[in-house]
């Protein structure tokens, strides 16, 4: 396989591509696992964790949205009686482009991109 020969992202990568944030990690309610985020410094230490915290509810809160969403197009699509892989790729494909919207709103709006999440980003 393709994908076994494709290195991940670690935190050390991470802090050379932006070698003034934090990392500060956060338990997801909705996801399960941990969200991590890379975030620009503030005034103080406190204040930037106290911003990557609002960055992480707006973006629990994203996700919670885009599960409404995923949930109702997958439906649609095996309704209207495309195959379960066919409907499966047409969904994927979506997410990966709403991820990218979010994390780059996330980013734009907090200082914090999102930089891993339960199964993608930052290997262990």
């Amino acid at each position: 396989m393709v994908s076994g020969c494709v290195p991940t992202a670690g935190p050390d990568d991470l802090k050379r591509s932006y070698p003034d944030r934090q990392l500060f990690h956060f338990h997801s309610a909705i996801a399960g696992g941990e969200i991590s985020y890379l975030c620009a410094p503030g005034e103080t230490d406190s204040a930037t964790k106290a911003r990557a915290a609002k960055a992480h509810a707006a973006y629990e809160a994203e996700v919670r949205r885009y599960g409404d969403t995923f949930a109702e197009a997958l439906v649609g699509a095996l309704q209207s009686g495309a195959a379960p892989g066919t409907a499966a790729n047409k969904v994927n494909s979506e997410s990966d482009a709403w991820a990218r919207a979010a994390a780059l709103e996330i980013e734009s709006d907090f200082q914090c991109l999102p930089v891993a999440a339960p199964g993608v980003g930052l290997g262990d």
